[in-house]
């Protein structure tokens, strides 16, 4: 079980409650690609009446915000753009069918005082020795250097092009008073408008447990549920872009578009970037196979029966159905002296793919194509780093369940080419086992028995060689 908040984490929470410019800009830049793509779009009115048909039982009043605990709203914003605001939120209600509990509260603040508030709510808790443990952690997994400034680039990229946002804790809209609200910030609106329905509806934190705790336990699960609340909104979006939206605005947004520049995006890690977006892209490619199938009614659907797993995301023929399996190792700590379990979670079919596809270096990484097909199949992991306090020396074991043998093989075969072009050629290498030795990295070892590979890396050979003996009785030594 997980006790402390990993990158992977911290990038789920912040995400949800924050959809800053890369969230709108790749909802915009998909516009043009997915439209030919997209079902016929109902008209506001029509989509009303359909969705009112379907709309599932409401949750309990218990896990729903109440008029008495609220505060109501109080907008000191110019005349004109509260006049706008409301009509978007009213444009929203008639496309998403999805009805307001309360008033919005809206707070306006200057670019500086938004850009703190973003650090002070997502990023102070966010210690040192998390970030250490984070950047220990991806470097493992070949997704960062080991001494990579991965705070700065959190605080730096969510201060980026800071567009406002919905908090689903204190229930408040914050939006920049320094700005003009034109068309990039009219749809920015109707993205966050409609997390402020979906929160009222079905509750991010009582009904959804997108809490700290479940996040720190279930990361697959919250990237999953934040991509299911970031694709509705998304797509939300583009039926308003494509419906309610004026010329003006969309030229303005075609023009913020063509002049955007994201200097701390574009040149952080290319894992990172992806990771970002994945719950705008994935999350919106799962939300319209659901509205392909059943429009809003699936949607709805949906957050009553929340994804569970970026599999599902990915593949979203494997909701609901599909379920992670359960995996487990025994407890190392008898062998493994002097070591103390550092990092514990579970990786996921998304991170499995970023791994070999998205690797630190440009050599290491496998083409999109083949790193897809390697990390389909996933049923279930677990992952645990051990460090040595006195020196830093670390150990990684990963255990993963596939959902046949040949989902197995191929992942056995894609990261046998990835650990070469990040080792070098193997010492051993069989049809199912496979070990390097690089000078840095020390011993990685990779074995396939029938549905579950086991991969472990340590600097210690020793301490690689007594996690594999102790294993064995869970996937044979070769």
């Amino acid at each position: 079980m997980r006790t402390q908040r990993n990158v992977l984490v911290t990038l789920v929470l912040i995400g949800l409650i924050a959809c800053l410019g890369i969230g709108t800009l790749a909802t915009v830049a998909l516009i043009a690609l997915r439209t030919a793509n997209t079902p016929t779009i109902p008209t506001t009115e029509s989509a009303t009446q359909e969705t009112a048909r379907g709309l599932p039982t409401l949750p309990p009043p218990s896990r729903l915000p109440t008029t008495e605990t609220t505060v109501p709203a109080t907008v000191s914003l110019p005349p004109d753009i509260a006049a706008q605001m409301d009509e978007i939120e009213q444009q929203v209600i008639r496309i998403r069918g999805l009805q307001p509990r309360f008033s919005l509260r809206r707070e306006l603040l200057t670019t500086s005082q938004l850009h703190q508030k973003v650090i002070d709510d997502f990023l102070k808790d966010y210690t040192p020795a998390e970030v250490e443990k984070d950047v220990t952690t991806l470097s493992l997994f070949g997704l960062l250097p080991r001494n990579f400034d991965l705070y700065t680039l959190l605080r730096d990229l969510y201060t980026e092009q800071i567009a406002g946002f919905y908090d689903d804790e204190t229930k408040t809209m914050y939006v920049i008073q320094d700005e003009a609200f034109r068309g990039p910030q009219r749809s920015t609106y109707a993205h966050e408008y409609t997390h402020a329905l979906q929160d009222q509806t079905f509750d991010f934190r009582g009904g959804l447990k997108m809490t700290d705790e479940t996040c720190e336990q279930q990361s697959e699960y919250c990237a999953a549920v934040q991509s299911l609340i970031e694709g509705d909104a998304s797509l939300t979006e583009q039926f308003w872009l494509l419906n309610a939206a004026s010329p003006e605005d969309r030229q303005q947004i075609q023009e913020f578009y063509q002049n955007y520049q994201s200097p701390v995006f574009d040149t952080s890690p290319e894992f990172l970037q992806q990771d970002f977006l994945f719950p705008y892209r994935q999350g919106l490619d799962f939300v319209l196979a659901l509205y392909q199938k059943g429009r809003w009614s699936a949607i709805n659907a949906a957050f009553e029966k929340p994804p569970v797993s970026t599999e599902q995301i990915l593949h979203p023929e494997k909701y609901p159905n599909d379920a992670p399996l359960e995996v487990n190792v025994p407890d190392l700590s008898p062998v493994l002296t002097g070591y103390e379990l550092y990092d514990e979670g579970e990786i996921g079919e998304w991170y499995f793919y970023l791994i070999l596809a998205y690797g630190e270096k440009q050599a290491w990484r496998l083409s999109e194509s083949i790193a897809a097909q390697a990390a389909a199949g996933w049923g279930g992991d677990v992952y645990q780093v051990w460090r040595k306090p006195q020196n830093g020396e670390t150990l990684l074991l990963v255990n993963i369940r596939w959902d046949s043998e040949n989902d197995a093989k191929e992942f056995y075969d894609a990261f046998q080419q990835y650990g070469v072009q990040r080792w070098g050629q193997p010492l051993s290498s069989t049809a199912n086992a496979s070990r390097w030795q690089e000078s840095t990295a020390g011993q990685s070892i990779l074995i396939r028995e029938k549905s579950r590979t086991l991969w472990i890396l340590g600097s210690d050979a020793k301490a690689v060689t007594n996690a594999l003996e102790a294993l064995q009785t869970l996937i044979p030594q070769p």
